[in-house]
């Protein structure tokens, strides 16, 4: 693509009405307010329109939830159960499945609530055999940008680490279990020094395990920036930039990325062990690990930080670096991610809406839409999949078909 971008119309002649990794199919059993829906659907972007309220972003969280994490609300498994099926005290469960397809193959992949005795888990399934969520990952990548996701990065630092983690997820499937793994034994550890008598081997084991989590989950981060660096590079050579999304610039400081830059990884466990031994009973001692790295984005062009930019400049930041990811994901490692844009149409100008679409119909997987009106969409080719939600829920039962056409 070049920086002069032609007309919509022009640039639309180079897309292709086909995807090679999108969903055949998805069925949703009591998830959230769909007690029973089910959508068939062509080789194509797909937008989900209709109402406040009758369930749009409900579909892109369950497609949220075919990879490890808490999708893309972040909410507790408890939460997506139809709220009629907990009034009633009747059927307590709820399930995902769909059929993807992608150049691997076709797969066959669900996720859902598991009730043992008083425990509650999130299963999933392949092909009907149980696997670890985190396995998922391995299959197929999704990615999302959501009007709460803006707010979230910019509230904290933390959420900052969090969104990088996602990202980081996709060239390393086993990067949130890392993570989850760091935090579950920083809390055991904590429990263990508040004892009367703390058993020091048992420390040291528990710091030894926290050491290496702390620089594999680091080195892994630096990766995907080091991917998305090298992907600039080769984008600014080959004048392939795309003009109305700004090139961004992602650091993370601290201080065991820079000791990564010095000295091997081994010799950096063994500092970060050491350091965490000279802290067991000094709580004001700084102990340098994956939740203290400074994370900075910044534009570019401006050299301007995502924290200080307006809230339009703030949307397009985030928005190219999702698009930038996904190119990456598509280029080096063949496996386009499934994008989900919920209500992001809205909050976009003429101009960018035409070069988010130019983006989306380029890009080698499905993108999922949702709007309240299907206006906004006019100028998008042809072949996006229009689906009126409120329509097939009061009159097809929740039951979809490409074939109806748009309904």
């Amino acid at each position: 693509m070049n920086n002069n971008i032609l007309s919509f119309k022009e640039n639309f002649t180079n897309t292709k009405d086909s995807k090679s990794f999108y969903i055949k199919k998805i069925s949703l059993k009591n998830f959230r307010n769909h007690k029973n829906l089910n959508l068939n659907l062509k080789n194509s972007s797909i937008l989900i329109y209709g109402g406040n309220g009758s369930g749009k972003t409900n579909i892109l969280e369950a497609i949220s939830l075919l990879n490890q994490g808490k999708g893309l609300r972040k909410a507790n498994i408890e939460n997506f159960l139809n709220q009629e099926k907990i009034c009633d005290n009747s059927f307590k469960t709820w399930g995902i499945n769909v059929d993807f397809v992608s150049p691997n193959g076709k797969f066959n992949i669900g996720t859902g609530l598991k009730k043992t005795g008083t425990n509650k888990s999130r299963i999933a399934k392949l092909n009907s055999n149980y696997t670890p969520l985190s396995s998922l990952g391995e299959i197929l990548n999704i990615s999302w940008i959501t009007p709460q996701l803006c707010v979230l990065i910019l509230s904290s630092m933390n959420e900052k680490r969090r969104f990088i983690d996602r990202l980081t997820m996709s060239i390393d499937s086993l990067h949130l279990n890392r993570v989850y793994k760091y935090d579950k034994l920083f809390r055991q550890r904590n429990k263990i020094l508040m004892q009367p008598n703390s058993d020091e081997k048992w420390l040291d084991t528990i710091e030894s395990q926290i050491s290496e989590l702390s620089v594999s989950i680091i080195a892994r981060r630096l990766d995907l920036l080091e991917e998305l660096e090298n992907l600039y590079k080769i984008e600014l050579k080959n004048n392939h930039l795309t003009k109305h999304f700004p090139a961004v610039s992602i650091i993370i400081n601290g201080k065991i990325e820079k000791l990564l830059e010095e000295k091997p990884a081994l010799e950096v466990e063994d500092y970060v062990k050491s350091e965490l031994k000279k802290s067991r009973f000094n709580y004001d001692l700084f102990v340098p690990g994956p939740n203290n790295s400074l994370i900075e984005i910044f534009n570019r062009i401006d050299n301007k930080n995502l924290d200080i930019s307006s809230t339009g400049e703030q949307k397009l930041i985030l928005i190219s670096i999702i698009l930038s990811h996904a190119r990456l994901l598509n280029d080096k490692f063949n496996m386009a991610p499934i994008l989900l844009l919920d209500d992001i149409i809205e909050h976009l100008d003429n101009k960018h809406r035409k070069a988010l679409f130019l983006e989306v119909s380029r890009h080698n997987a499905q993108s999922w839409f949702t709007s309240t009106s299907k206006d906004a969409f006019a100028g998008y080719p042809s072949f996006i999949d229009k689906i009126n939600l409120q329509n097939i829920k009061e009159n097809f039962d929740g039951n979809y078909h490409f074939r109806y056409g748009d309904i």
